[in-house]
């Protein structure tokens, strides 16, 4: 991988991140098919990725991460802060053996891209279709109807999101969704959620030694050009979001990729 490639997929993660799309499948996708890069590297390079729009996301939301952290003493009392901690809490029970399975996964089926690929598209038709059944559910609660279930459940959904191809956001919202919590609080929670998740997930494979065969400088490259187009973007997008059948994308994009992997396994 060069710099150019490096810069290519920060714009790719800056961009996608905010569409329930998976930012990791596109960004794999692109990796494995295109640029050639193995499955494990391409893996490790996706999460790094997150770290930029994860600082995008903590600058954009720096007030409500503020409130939390002030209120981290009596955690109790705060809807908010109860709900990212018991939240990350179930996300880590489900996503760090998940990822740990997967990791060792994609060791076994180094230098086979196309199965990689292959699957990465199974999980964007899994988004797909989590996204349309989630669409006309009744959303009526707000951020202090909350209750401890709707916590773990989501926390629960996020933790298999560390599956390239199943979007964080598109699954965290539309668990939010299906426990009935009102769009907007469903879009703002998901976003803030992410943070702890990504701090976790990063934190986790640099510890566990699962941190691939990177250069240096084409992480630091990823990541600040990952940071800058999803700063720039973030509104825009999210905006977008709101308006486009993001469902019939992921099943669409999940059968190309499907195909893609098939056609090179069969050459």
């Amino acid at each position: 991988m060069d710099i150019i490639s490096s810069i290519f997929l920060g714009i790719l993660q800056g961009i996608t991140e905010w569409l329930p799309i998976s930012s990791s499948g596109q960004g794999m996708f692109a990796m494995i098919e295109f640029l050639n890069i193995d499955p494990r590297n391409a893996i490790s390079f996706a999460i790094y990725l997150h770290l930029g729009t994860l600082l995008a996301v903590t600058l954009k939301f720096r007030k409500d991460i503020n409130e939390v952290l002030r209120s981290l003493p009596r955690f109790r009392e705060d809807k908010l802060t109860m709900f990212l901690i018991v939240s990350t809490v179930f996300s880590a029970l489900i996503g760090i053996p998940v990822y740990q399975i997967m990791y060792g996964w994609f060791e076994q089926n180094r230098g086979r891209g196309e199965v990689v690929t292959a699957a990465v598209g199974l999980f964007l038709i899994l988004t797909g279709l989590v996204i349309y059944f989630s669409r006309d559910r009744k959303k009526t609660k707000e951020l202090g109807d909350i209750n401890f279930l709707d916590m773990a459940i989501v926390g629960l959904a996020q933790g298999f999101t560390v599956l390239p191809g199943i979007s964080r956001s598109g699954v965290t919202i539309a668990a939010l969704l299906f426990r009935e919590i009102e769009q907007e609080n469903a879009l703002k929670l998901s976003f803030l959620m992410s943070i702890p998740a990504v701090l976790g997930l990063i934190s986790f494979s640099i510890l566990s030694g699962e941190i691939g065969n990177i250069q240096i400088q084409n992480i630091v490259a990823g990541i600040v050009v990952a940071f800058l187009f999803g700063y720039l973007t973030i509104d825009i997008l999210m905006r977008f979001a709101r308006r486009v059948r993001f469902d019939l994308f992921c099943i669409a994009f999940g059968l190309l990729a499907v195909i893609f992997g098939l056609f090179n396994h069969l050459q």
